[in-house]
């Protein structure tokens, strides 16, 4: 008997989705979802496969990001991807990020600082034993927005403004069940980002200032500067990917941490230690489940055929949890040798988080300097953390997931 291929947009998917996967990989590694029109692919050997194909690309951008970005680095190909790729990159690596460590250790303080008093205070009046907090309420949504919203050098009084489009944008990205009024949503924030963005990099032309918009607009690519489109659709995917899959890597690190008292001590005790954690996190329960890809031609993925033009889901979490990649793939531990720290943050990396080949993730360097500053400031100030009782954190979302709520104890310092 042939089983029924799992519903990837069911409720009982978004439950556990590592119980769908599991199925896939050992059953129907590669197999046509209808209710996604899109081939499944699942195991590590094959995404790892797929991502080096030169014929397998991003087409599907097209429709699924360029409504609510604009063009953008994703969908480029060849020379285009290459001298682009390589006039970003200085920007988030080496000298080019340390430039900004100042401002993401200022944000992750300012961030922190408020709940973080807020709880002192009721801890010294007597009025509670323990702080407490929802974590993702008081930091990890916040936080990496606030980052990117410095590092552009934009005004504070705007951030409400800013993080509407931002929530716009994110459920536009995630719409797989096609919701016309997320749809619209997501358009109208491109839009009114636009009229907002455009006088700003046009003003800061010809300016030295060191913001990233700034330094964008001095930039060239093969000797031509980059046009005023070109960078307000890179801000937009910066704000998207920048800030949605930091918050949630953030959410589940800490509760990755915090069920696994051994290894949050551990961490406590030897800083260093946030590196793995976060690594160990985005094989574990990454923020981003699943990414989609497009062949140009016909294609042979696990003795599958996938014809041209055909929509390819590539199932990173599942691949992240394939047992004939990962020893004990089901269990965290910050300590396991078959996923490098070392690395985990570069095209190299074994895990799939960052996605694989041409098209890794420009900003994972950054992504890891948010996680370590804001992870070390937290755990300066927060001592003894622990699960609030009774509480047991529920992850949610099929595109991108992380726990809606985390709340915690701790000890204020």
């Amino acid at each position: 008997m042939t089983r029924t291929v799992p519903d990837i947009l069911s409720a009982d998917h978004e439950r556990d989705p590592y119980a769908t996967y599991r199925i896939l990989r050992e059953e129907m590694p590669v197999v046509f979802h209808e209710g996604t029109n899109s081939w499944l692919v699942s195991r590590h050997e094959d995404l790892s496969k797929l991502f080096k194909d030169p014929r397998i690309g991003s087409e599907n951008y097209v429709w699924q990001l360029e409504p609510a970005h604009g063009y953008t680095i994703l969908q480029m190909e060849g020379r285009q991807h290459t001298a682009h790729r390589r006039l970003m990159s200085p920007f988030f690596h080496g000298k080019g990020l340390e430039r900004f460590t100042q401002t993401v250790a200022e944000t992750a303080r300012s961030a922190a600082t408020p709940f973080i008093e807020r709880e002192r205070r009721r801890v010294a009046s007597g009025e509670a034993q323990r702080g407490a907090t929802d974590l993702v309420a008081d930091f990890t949504s916040n936080y990496p927005i606030d980052v990117i919203e410095n590092m552009l050098g934009l005004p504070k009084e705007d951030r409400p403004m800013f993080k509407r489009w931002y929530r716009a944008i994110i459920a536009f990205l995630g719409n797989i069940a096609m919701d016309p009024e997320v749809h619209e949503a997501g358009i109208a924030a491109r839009r009114e980002l636009t009229e907002y963005f455009l006088p700003i990099i046009d003003e800061r032309r010809g300016g030295d200032g060191e913001d990233f918009i700034s330094r964008l607009a001095r930039a060239e690519v093969e000797g031509t500067s980059l046009s005023d489109e070109e960078i307000r659709s890179f801000i937009s995917l910066m704000l998207a990917a920048g800030g949605e899959t930091t918050d949630r890597a953030l959410a589940s690190l800490f509760k990755n941490l915090v069920e696994h008292p051994d290894q949050l001590e551990a961490v406590y005790e030897d800083r260093s230690l946030i590196r793995d954690a976060f690594a160990e996190t985005l094989r574990y329960s990454p923020p981003a489940h699943m990414i989609f890809r497009q062949p140009s031609e016909d294609v042979e993925i696990g003795g599958v055929e996938i014809p041209a033009g055909a929509l390819i889901t590539c199932m990173l979490a599942s691949a992240n949890r394939d047992g004939e990649r990962f020893t004990d793939p089901d269990t965290f531990d910050i300590f396991r040798t078959d996923n490098s720290t070392e690395r985990a943050f570069s095209g190299a990396a074994d895990h799939f988080a960052f996605a694989g080949g041409r098209h890794y993730c420009v900003g994972a360097m950054l992504a890891r300097q948010e996680v370590e500053l804001g992870t070390n400031f937290l755990l300066d100030h927060m001592a003894d953390l622990r699960l609030a009782p009774g509480s047991v954190p529920q992850e949610r979302g099929i595109y991108t997931r992380a726990p809606l709520r985390l709340d915690l104890t701790f000890v204020p310092r």
